[in-house]
């Protein structure tokens, strides 16, 4: 019983503290992204720290499998290092009880991280998804833009620029819109519009709700680079209709349908059956790494506790891609939904039972046997 509380708080503590630097890291690429969309009008900074937090969420489902693995493989490599796991197998907590206590652990795991891919995360993307299509409603393209900086537009088509933004985010000074305009089948080069104006500001039609960038006291500059004719046109005010932007978001319409919804439908669609089952691999593939590394994490004598970790880390990259894919070929109908991913946890168990056949002796005794 003590032999058990001091894995189990070895194994608790190695999954807080790996889950939590891999969830720092893939946060700040997050952040990264979202930033830029920020920087491009594509998402409104006022919902930036929102969105970053639902990505809590989505990025714990799929890290949770991972640190439990890195957790498992660096906890028991320590102890094999130190020689303390043997001495625990040899006092009687045996390889059997030892994946007995790492599978109870990685069941709670599991279950875990089965509530957030089946319930929480879908719900999460349409809060999501509902924030970022009010917050494109509402935002104004005036405040997404940053003074003193080239920006282009969410459907680039505009290239904006500002010198100055007013405190209350309404208003621009010296306002800068170059547009290009489509090339027809007998052009040689594109023709362009630009727009120079003392201030800016936007304005919403009532009637149908559409953006515009209203500018003031300034020219509008019409023509083809490296040719002569050019309109300029001096006007008190001119609007600009700019279109909402669109954030690409890959399989986002499937990760907001209910699970229950998946499953009703199933068969009728591949897109569903995909989703289902990527669902349902998430928590499965913990399971699975965790009894995994248990022996990838065996350290023989006088070697470094860190040798398991390159092979392990091959076997788990390449574990995940294949889903990735088989997740792909069921989408595009390659795979049969029967098929779908479970060849690949298939193959992964597989796996687990020639290196525990190896660990224990019996591999070599099923050869001679042969």
């Amino acid at each position: 019983m003590i032999i058990s509380r001091y894995l189990v708080k070895e194994l608790f503590y190695a999954l807080l503290a790996v889950t939590f630097v891999l969830l720092l890291i893939f946060l700040g690429n997050q952040l990264v992204r979202f930033l830029s969309y920020a920087a491009s009008g594509k998402i409104a900074v006022n919902v930036l720290l929102q969105i970053m937090g639902f990505e809590v969420a989505f990025l714990l489902a799929l890290l949770l499998p991972l640190g439990l693995y890195l957790g498992i493989i660096g906890t028991y490599g320590r102890l094999y290092a130190d020689n303390e796991l043997r001495i625990i197998q040899a006092s009687g907590f045996g390889i059997r009880r030892l994946v007995q206590l790492t599978a109870t652990f990685a069941l709670i795991v599991m279950l875990l991280t089965l509530l957030l891919t089946l319930w929480v995360n879908p719900y999460i993307a349409k809060i999501k998804d509902k924030l970022i299509s009010q917050s494109a409603a509402t935002s104004s393209v005036i405040n997404n833009l940053m003074p003193g900086r080239f920006q282009v537009s969410g459907d680039e088509n505009r290239v904006f620029y500002v010198e100055n933004i007013a405190r209350n985010h309404q208003q621009a000074q010296n306002l800068f819109i170059a547009e290009q305009k489509k090339m027809g089948a007998d052009e040689a080069r594109p023709a362009w519009t630009v727009v120079s104006a003392a201030t800016g500001y936007q304005m919403i039609e009532p009637l149908t709700q559409d953006k515009f960038v209203v500018a003031v006291d300034g020219y509008r500059y019409e023509g083809t680079p490296g040719q002569n004719a050019y309109k300029i046109i001096q006007f008190k005010k001119y609007a600009v209709r700019i279109s909402d932007p669109i954030m690409e978001r890959a399989h986002l319409g499937q990760e907001m349908i209910p699970t229950s919804i998946l499953y009703q439908h199933y068969f009728d669609n591949p897109k569903n059956a995909a989703e289902l089952q990527w669902r349902i691999s998430m928590p499965l593939s913990a399971f699975l790494l965790a009894l995994l590394a248990i022996p990838c994490s065996y350290v023989r004598p006088r070697q470094s506790r860190y040798a398991p970790l390159f092979p392990a880390i091959l076997i788990y990259v390449i574990y995940v891609e294949m889903l990735f894919a088989a997740r792909d070929w069921v989408d595009q109908q390659i795979l049969p939904i029967s098929v779908g991913l479970w060849w690949v946890h298939g193959l992964l168990i597989l796996l687990i039972i020639l290196l525990f056949l190896r660990q224990t002796g019996k591999l070599s005794f099923l050869r001679k046997s042969l």
